[in-house]
């Protein structure tokens, strides 16, 4: 049982985010901000630098014309965009460290599920014509970021959560709350706040699954989550829980239909035929941003 939130921050992982992102945040922050001064920053990290330029290249961008160094990729992806590519990208480094064998097959799971996530949300936005700024990029890679915190924190545990969704057919944050006491929203969006990540992203973590809940940034959300139910189906999945998911019943999927009338004239089952084709791409993706 963890006793409070406080705790988890003793984790060295947890207690601080990445130096070259904290002063990348800060930098953005200011409302003078140079955008050599932010390229240097990331190019002070050679393996993130070459992670973001092939992120920026590869086919989920379909940029093109190629970019070849950061200030590029600021200019024709934009300041906040790249941002919040590099934030991801850091975070996911991070925790690729994986230890004990258990520990490594469980997070390769989660990270194929998170990166799935990440492209299908893309994708999704890139359909109904928003730009959210790669917000849902980075809240689809970073979504499920408790359930990594919980597992950091004791595994033993969390394998406990992992056997309840299998056997008892009990969804994750009920089965968390049950062995930890906070579930991975809970977990993930504390951490991200403590880690003053933009508010995008820690309500896209604290409440994806808790849509009816959340007041801003409730679109991006509902997209994030109609993507990760979508993933979970696809057998992307991370041991949510579910067996059958109606998604025609799905909160998320109503309030896209609320904010986007027009695709209550679309063949859900041809659409989502058609994501899932993008779908594929997010092996790509994960295969570029585990590359040391």
């Amino acid at each position: 049982m963890l006793k409070s939130l406080d705790t988890i921050l003793q984790i060295q992982e947890l207690a601080t985010l990445p130096t070259v992102t904290t002063k990348i945040l800060e930098q953005v922050e200011d409302n003078n901000v140079d955008i050599r001064n932010v390229a240097k920053t990331i190019e002070t990290d050679a393996s993130l630098t070459a992670k973001v330029l092939k992120v920026a290249n590869s086919a989920i961008y379909g940029l093109r014309t190629p970019v070849a160094s950061i200030p590029q990729a600021i200019i024709t992806i934009g300041l906040n965009r790249l941002t919040n590519i590099v934030i991801g990208i850091s975070i996911f480094s991070r925790f690729m460290v994986y230890g004990k064998q258990q520990m490594k097959q469980l997070m390769e799971k989660y990270w194929w599920h998170s990166s799935s996530v990440s492209v299908v949300s893309k994708s999704l936005a890139k359909r109904i014509g928003k730009n959210y700024k790669e917000f849902e990029f980075v809240g689809g890679l970073l979504h499920d970021f408790g359930k990594i915190i919980l597992m950091q924190y004791q595994l033993s545990d969390y394998l406990k959560v992992i056997e309840l969704t299998t056997n008892e057919r009990i969804l994750d944050v009920e089965a968390e709350k049950q062995i930890f006491g906070f579930d991975h929203l809970e977990v993930g969006s504390f951490v991200a706040e403590k880690w003053k990540l933009p508010i995008p992203v820690v309500n896209v973590i604290g409440y994806h699954s808790k849509l009816n809940r959340l007041k801003d940034n409730l679109e991006l959300a509902a997209i994030i989550r109609f993507s990760d139910l979508l993933c979970e189906m696809w057998g992307a999945d991370f041991y949510e829980g579910y067996q059958i998911i109606n998604f025609e019943e799905q909160p998320s999927w109503k309030i896209l239909k609320e904010h986007f009338p027009e695709l209550n004239e679309l063949d859900l089952e041809k659409f989502t035929f058609e994501l899932e084709e993008d779908f594929k791409k997010a092996s790509e993706f994960l295969k570029i941003i585990s590359t040391s």
